[in-house]
């Protein structure tokens, strides 16, 4: 299932696309009952949907939906800064700091490398905020709209502006401050949303 999920992260299953049993079953080489066991998995993910007459495809969000999202994403993020600001200690914000230093201030070559950083400050910021419920539910979010993160973070000039957003927030964390890091941190998440919704609007048109 893994293997499947990473795929769509990664964009090499697109929104829309078709996914079989048998090309599953040959590709990870293990039988039709975990394929499927796998899919039912990934359904109620939403990361993949059942459709009549052709089976699971891909989700291709909405507009609306990905609004929606990020909102959430927003949320969670904002919670999870507060939360490390008023219970972070000495070592748990060494280490968000430390997790942060690792986003190079120049675009790493590969968008895979970025996302691994990325994804290893926030389990630093989920650790320092001691709420592992926020974690879970915000790697649900980050999985369904995992595309339009790649769209986000490969837009021109978003790595520079998306570096300084996140050192603000780590900042504020560090001082304590846990109205600005919450504020910081719904900004932060906000700023890609705006960037994913004109991707979106783009595509729409495209289609039209």
């Amino acid at each position: 299932m893994e293997e499947i999920r990473t795929a769509i992260m990664r964009g090499e299953l697109a929104p829309g696309s078709r996914i079989t049993e048998k090309a599953v079953e040959q590709r990870l080489g293990v039988s039709r009952t975990v394929v499927r066991e796998a899919l039912r998995q990934l359904e109620s993910e939403r990361l993949i949907r059942m459709e009549p007459g052709s089976g699971p495809v891909v989700t291709r969000l909405t507009r609306d939906e990905a609004r929606q999202l990020y909102e959430v994403r927003a949320a969670l993020e904002a919670a999870a800064a507060r939360l490390a600001a008023e219970h972070g200690d000495e070592t748990s914000i060494g280490a968000l700091e430390d997790a942060f230093s690792k986003i190079d201030e120049e675009a790493p070559a590969s968008l895979e490398a970025l996302l691994a950083v990325k994804n290893d400050f926030y389990a630093a910021l989920i650790a320092a905020s001691r709420n592992h419920i926020i974690g879970e539910q915000l790697a649900n979010v980050q999985a369904r709209i995992s595309q339009l993160r790649a769209v986000t973070l490969s837009s021109p000039n978003r790595h520079p502006q998306m570096r300084a957003e996140l050192s603000a927030v780590v900042a504020a964390i560090a001082r304590g401050d846990a109205d600005a890091a919450y504020e910081l941190s719904v900004a932060h998440v906000m700023a890609a949303s705006v960037i994913a919704l004109e991707h979106l609007d783009d595509r729409q048109e495209a289609f039209a």
